[in-house]
């Protein structure tokens, strides 16, 4: 069973629409937290980190708490699959330095 689209709207106004299984967007915010990704899952991701903008089903907001738990995108994602995955590999800081 397919799930209502996700529409995501960036910057220079252009929109995308993500589709998948019921609860895929459950399943991508598993990712965001550590789950594994699969290379489809991995771009779905890249693409939310770069939306100004959703739209989604019943009024959703799982689209900002994904972006909140990925942070600010510091450098431009270049489109290609996995750069969300190879950002995550690098970790989080273990501690923050505190003057």
């Amino acid at each position: 069973m397919l799930s209502d689209p996700v529409i995501l709207r960036f910057a220079d106004g252009s929109t995308q629409i993500l589709t998948g299984r019921r609860y895929f967007l459950l399943d991508l915010f598993s990712g965001v937290c550590g789950g594994d990704l699969s290379p489809t899952e991995a771009a779905q991701l890249d693409l939310i980190r770069q939306c100004v903008a959703a739209e989604e089903p019943g009024g959703g907001r799982m689209i900002e708490a994904m972006q909140s738990l990925m942070g600010p995108l510091d450098e431009p994602v270049d489109g290609s699959i996995g750069n969300f995955q190879q950002e995550r590999s690098q970790g989080f800081p273990l501690a923050i330095d505190d003057p």
